[in-house]
């Protein structure tokens, strides 16, 4: 057996898998945009008396067969040569970005992709996911996909104000001025906000959601048929009010949570009409008890789980399924004695993070982070 993972340096789950299948004696490979294409040869050969394609990557094996290929995030080249002139820069990406993309459509063909490549433009799409969440039986909140300000203003009115913005995706950059990492996260929508300038509006696409009132907030992340629920009690803490994530001290109260019948019925029916094997979901409790879905994140962070509560086996689960992955997966079959804490404390964890800081130094984002 041995695993593929399609990932950037800086990133801990992967690292972290490398080390966990290690440790079980399994093979495992990365193959990371940051390298390609000016650090990291790469080709593939078609002809009529090739049964298939070959493909070989520096530093894979050729032709190698994997069980599975992880899948991190579809990452743009980042290592285009400076020898190159400024104008041909482009052409640089724009090329090594169709090749990255052929790369993935004939390497190791027997291998199971998590998640499938043909299910992630789907997946990831928000309009979508709440259509899907709403035919499996779901509750969703009424919500609002514009960069049209007049349907913005009449969508507040309509709910007297009690409205949220959420970004399409997470963003993040470095305060010049102040220091410190920045973040847009969950916020109210309010009138002086609506009085602005239009062009924060019509420049930039949002999604705009009635503001549901919270009890507390469920997470919950699936391997094949293994699910992992963690209830966060965000009310507790004021930076996660709105949003659970924006609470990056990790302050608010959490606890491993099971999954009543009827909840996982429509976490599997709604994991199957995606087509995912792997994913997280969050969900809203409300104060009468009732859930509300809000969205999946198709590859979001679930390490910090086990980092807060330590009973919820993410890194025990991910390396499992790695080996084994498929809808019908069940951790209790092949349990592997690795946890993320153990990880935390080991020296390729240590020279993982002094690595880091030495290629950004400036890192304020906690290596493990909500997402």
């Amino acid at each position: 057996m041995s695993v593929l993972i399609l990932t950037e340096r800086n990133d801990i789950h992967g690292h972290a898998l490398i080390w966990a299948l290690g440790s079980m004696g399994v093979r495992c490979d990365r193959w990371s945009m940051s390298d390609f294409p000016d650090q990291q040869r790469s080709t593939i050969q078609i002809s009529n008396s090739l049964s298939e394609p070959k493909c070989k990557i520096a530093g894979l094996a050729p032709s190698s067969s994997y069980t599975s290929i992880w899948l991190r995030r579809l990452y743009a080249p980042g290592a285009i040569s400076d020898r190159l002139a400024a104008a041909d820069v482009q052409m640089g990406q724009l090329q090594s970005q169709r090749f990255a993309e052929g790369i993935r459509t004939v390497i190791s063909p027997g291998s199971t992709w998590i998640n499938p490549l043909s299910t992630r433009t789907w997946s990831n799409s928000k309009p979508y996911q709440l259509r899907a969440a709403k035919e499996v039986g779901f509750l969703i909140p009424t919500t609002l996909f514009s960069n049209d300000p007049d349907e913005i203003r009449a969508f507040y009115r309509e709910h007297r104000g009690n409205v949220i913005y959420k970004p399409f995706t997470p963003a993040f950059w470095t305060d010049r001025t102040a220091g410190g990492l920045r973040g847009v996260f969950t916020s109210r929508l309010t009138e002086d906000l609506l009085e602005g300038d239009e062009a924060s509006f019509t420049s930039c696409p949002g999604i705009y959601q009635e503001c549901i009132e919270k009890k507390s907030e469920l997470r919950i992340t699936f391997f094949g048929s293994a699910y992992q629920a963690a209830r966060i009690y965000s009310q507790q803490v004021a930076s996660g009010k709105l949003d659970y994530r924006s609470d990056m001290k990790g302050e608010a109260p959490m606890e491993a949570s099971a999954l009543d019948a009827s909840l996982l019925e429509k976490c599997q029916a709604f994991a199957a009409k995606l087509g995912l094997l792997h994913g997280s979901l969050d969900l809203i409790e409300r104060p009468d008890g009732s859930l509300v879905f809000l969205e999946i994140n198709e590859m979001g962070q679930f390490l910090w789980l086990e980092e807060r509560v330590p009973e919820i086996p993410m890194l025990a689960l991910f390396a499992a399924f790695s080996l084994e992955p498929s809808a019908d997966f069940n951790l209790e079959a092949r349990r592997p004695d690795v946890s993320f804490r153990e990880y935390l404390k080991s020296e390729a964890c240590l020279a993982f993070q002094k690595d880091q800081l030495v290629i950004h130094p400036k890192q304020t984002r906690p290596f493990n982070y909500v997402e």
